[in-house]
This record gives structure tokens, sequence and C-alpha cells, in this order.
């Protein structure tokens, strides 16, 4: 497998799944800043443009929540998600889908001061949103019980970026559980990771820049 990354973007949440997943692959490096980004080449991997994406035997697809329950389903010895037949399924894929479905629209809608119809937007507004989250984040254990699956990733890595940018409230019950999922071992792993992947990216730049 392949994850096309750059540091310091949502790519991390995928690289920490591919570290949850004790998943072998590789890192191709994107460098989201080049003026000739996305090239037409890179747009055959996501047709966003964006990053992460990942490669498997050869098929490349983007968007992070799909790259989630991609790997979740490829290793189901990690438990990272309900068989298809668990009752719990339905929960795990709203949950797993609630932060690019109604967190990020509510956070960028608060921090653009945007009023919304609650009832006509899909994912509501910025308090209905968090209000729906914060009861379902329980003070022992993860979403769905004493498992540790993409949906608690998602959520966890969502909410520490939003609190980290100001762009979400720090209520106790968001900062305890992105705490708690930031323990992990392979949360661990993944930040060495992305910290010596942004050291590279910066010494490229600077690059750039003597040039």
């Amino acid at each position: 497998m392949k994850l096309f990354y750059c540091p310091r973007t949502r790519a991390f949440t995928s690289l920490w799944m591919l570290e949850e997943c004790g998943a072998h692959y590789d890192l191709a490096r994107v460098n989201i800043l080049d003026p000739e980004h996305p090239t037409p080449s890179y747009r055959t991997v996501n047709p966003m443009g964006k990053v992460a994406a990942l490669e498997d035997g050869g098929t490349p697809f983007g968007e992070t929540a799909a790259i989630l329950l991609y790997l979740a389903d490829k290793f189901p010895a990690k438990r990272l998600a309900p068989p298809p037949n668990d009752p719990r399924r339905g929960r795990y894929l709203q949950w797993t889908l609630f932060s690019p479905i109604v967190i990020e629209p509510a956070m960028v809608a608060k921090s653009q001061a945007n009023p919304v119809n609650t009832r006509a937007a899909g994912w509501g507004d910025y308090e209905r949103a968090m209000d729906a989250l914060e009861p379902h984040l329980p003070k022992d254990g993860w979403m769905l019980g004493p498992d540790f699956m993409a949906c608690d990733l998602n959520i966890a890595s969502t909410l520490r970026f939003g609190m980290q940018f100001g762009m979400i409230d720090k209520r106790p019950a968001f900062v305890a559980f992105a705490e708690r999922a930031g323990a992990r071992q392979a949360f661990q792993k993944a930040s060495e990771i992305e910290s010596r992947e942004h050291a590279a990216f910066e010494a490229d730049k600077a690059k750039w820049v003597a040039q």
C-alpha cells in the first residue's frame, strides 16, 4: 500500500489509521504548495487533488473517511470496525462519517461567523453538532464499547485539529476523549513520522527559497 501524504494536513488521520492496523505501507510525499499541484497525474489518484489518498493493489482513492473504512475492513483482526452483520455497524458508520459530513462544515461555519438554517442544512449548525456528539464520548472505553474503532480515531483526530486551531470549543469531554486517543501507541508512532516528515518538508522549502 502507498499513502499519498503531506505533513500538517488531514493526511495525518490516515497515517494514524495505518499504524493502528499495523500495515506495511510506503509514503509518497505530495507537495501541496507546489504551484503545479495538483498535476493531472495526481488527479488520477485523487480527483479532488487533495491528500490523503491511498493506493492498494494499484487502485488509488481519496477521502479520509473512505480510507479509514477501507482499512478497518481490510484488517478485521484489529477489531477497528464491527463486522457487517453486527447491530452496531450502523452507528459505527454514522460516527465515522460524522467528521466530514457534520463536524467540519459546522466548525468552518463557526469560524466564518456564517449563520445557517439548522433545519435546512444537512449538518445542522455548530451547537447542534457539538451537542449531538458530546454525550456519546464516554469517560472510559470508546464510542461503541471497549474496542477502539475507526469512528473513535476519526472523531478524536478531528477534535484535536479543531481545538488546536480554535474552531472547536475545548469542552471537557472533547479534551479528555482526544487525549485518551492520543495516548495510544499508534498515535505516538504516527506523530513521530509526522514530525520527521514535517522537518524534511521545511528543509525542502528552505532550499526553494534559497534558489
